[in-house]
């Protein structure tokens, strides 16, 4: 009988990309992991914290009640990236393919937990944004950092980490999390490198050093937000890129990326939601993307609100633009949503391994390959008052 060493492979491919999630995922560097070895729930009590009372010589004191609450952490997000190869493909090609493509299924793993992870920044109890530092409600207008004689940066990140450390959050476990764009400006100021006693995981993780007593992590998960208002009717011919895939408005879609054209500007604000989403009457509605494009647009949504089409993003800032007959037809100013937090403030479980597994067809010489994680994500309200969410201008409306 022939040995098989399948199973062999599989267990070194799983061991494989939770090394390299554990390595990478900045949501190991700055959550407090919790086990849950068995089930998927864990509670989180908590003590409220009490006031303090003046105290009279021979006077009796008024006893405060002890109250007391619990926040539930449940194991309930499962990412997956599903593929199959055919056994003759992988007899055909000179190089087996089904090790890089589990590597890149690992890598939207990362993007999928860390995204979710950071998405967790919008529930801070504060909030920074262009009227200073405030309770986190409402609708917030973002902050343009500027650099040179006139820099505000030292004051924004400055003064939101004085929210923090006002309110009791441990100044010596802040962290600072910013995305590629932001980090550009916050190195005009000087960013310290400080190598020393610091692991190299967390390098991989994205520290990238200190700035205002605070470490600084490099996302590229941060989640962002880019309005587009539809004044009027788009005009055969107009455009809107985002993340580099051009949507085309067209009375009659033909090629890919060309969104039908409606019988208003929101009938073609629904249909570009649907394009940008993946949902919708293909074909007519619009002409699907190529699979390259489509990928480009992995944690990109868009809603739509009448003549104001809200695209979101978990990966970073959106960059977004577009070229309208109508000159009103244009995007509002873009904001991404960095943090300071102190470490440990979103509670996090992860199980202990990720998951491939294969199943082979019954009438075909294919096998289907299943890539999957597990794991939740909660931020206790002790946690919330421990995070400020920095609202920043990435990008300027457009002219």
């Amino acid at each position: 009988m022939a040995n098989t060493f399948a199973s062999v492979v599989k267990q070194h491919w799983e061991n494989a990309l939770q090394d390299n999630l554990e390595k990478s995922l900045l949501a190991m560097e700055l959550a407090q992991m919790v086990d849950i070895p068995n089930g998927t729930v864990k509670n989180l009590p908590r003590v409220s914290f009490q006031s303090t009372v003046a105290y009279t010589k021979y006077t009796g004191v008024t006893f405060q009640d002890v109250v007391t609450a619990s926040d539930t952490l449940t194991i309930d997000q499962t990412p997956m990236v599903p593929f199959n190869i055919d056994a003759l493909d992988v007899e055909d090609n000179y190089i087996n393919m089904t090790p890089e493509i589990i590597r890149n299924a690992g890598y939207r793993l990362k993007e999928s937990i860390d995204g979710n992870f950071l998405a967790e920044v919008l529930n801070a109890t504060w909030k920074y944004d262009n009227t200073g530092v405030g309770l986190n409600t409402g609708t917030l207008t973002p902050v343009a950092l500027v650099t040179g004689a006139s820099q505000n940066i030292s004051t924004v990140f400055g003064m939101a980490k004085a929210a923090l450390t006002n309110t009791g959050a441990n100044a010596d476990r802040m962290a600072l999390v910013v995305d590629s764009f932001t980090l550009v400006s916050i190195n005009t100021l000087g960013l310290a490198v400080t190598g020393m006693n610091t692991a190299d995981n967390s390098y991989a993780r994205g520290f990238r050093g200190t700035f205002g007593g605070m470490e600084v992590y490099e996302a590229s998960n941060l989640t962002s937000t880019a309005v587009l208002d539809l004044a009027t009717n788009p005009s055969d011919g107009d455009t809107v890129t985002i993340q580099g895939v051009v949507f085309t408005f067209k009375a009659t879609p033909v090629l890919a990326g060309a969104v039908d054209i409606g019988a208003d500007a929101d009938g073609s604000s629904v249909n570009l939601v649907a394009a940008i989403n993946n949902t919708g009457t293909v074909g007519s509605t619009y002409i699907q993307l190529s699979a390259d494009n489509r990928a480009k647009l992995s944690g990109v949504t868009a809603v739509d609100g009448t003549n104001l089409l809200t695209i979101s993003s978990k990966r970073g800032a959106v960059i977004a633009s577009s070229a309208m007959t109508n000159a009103s037809n244009d995007f509002q100013a873009q904001a991404i949503n960095c943090a300071i937090m102190e470490k440990g403030a979103i509670r996090m479980a992860l199980r202990d391994s990720v998951k491939i597994k294969d199943v082979e067809a019954v009438d075909t010489l294919v096998t289907n390959y299943l890539v999957y994680a597990r794991y939740g994500i909660v931020t206790p309200q002790s946690g919330k008052d421990r995070m400020v969410r920095i609202l920043i201008q990435s990008a300027v409306a457009e002219a």
